[in-house]
């Protein structure tokens, strides 16, 4: 077995939109299923209107757990995050008692691809 058996793949980004400028309502608490991360280090850019506490839960086999968590200021945010496992939700709350907000975000989740399937 060669130690250079990986040398042919490079990491390459994988951009998922998870929202659209979602309108999110005062009060209101939406949860967000993520595609399965093959790489645990991932990214989040998030566009808002307002602020917005958005939490990242894995499933640790038998429950989600909170793993991270950040409130977001009108504008754009980008977030850097690493995942303890592959499996993860997002979890988005408007702690506004009147005003709605509008959401985007896109996730970076990076993956390996073989050199051969770039071109």
């Amino acid at each position: 077995m060669s130690l250079y058996h990986d040398v042919q793949k490079i990491v390459v980004p994988r951009i998922v939109h998870l929202a659209r400028e979602m309108n999110l309502g005062a009060g209101q608490v939406v949860e967000l299923d993520c595609p399965r991360a093959t790489l645990l280090n991932i990214a989040f850019r998030i566009r808002t209107t307002g602020t917005v506490n958005l939490f990242v839960e894995e499933h640790n086999g038998q429950e989600w757990e909170t793993t991270g968590r950040l409130e977001v200021e009108e504008g754009e945010t980008v977030w850097h995050h690493i995942l303890k496992k592959p499996c993860f939700r997002l979890r988005l709350a408007n702690p506004s008692p009147a005003g709605a907000v509008e959401v985007s975000i896109d996730a970076n989740l990076p993956c390996l691809k073989d050199l051969s399937e770039i071109k």
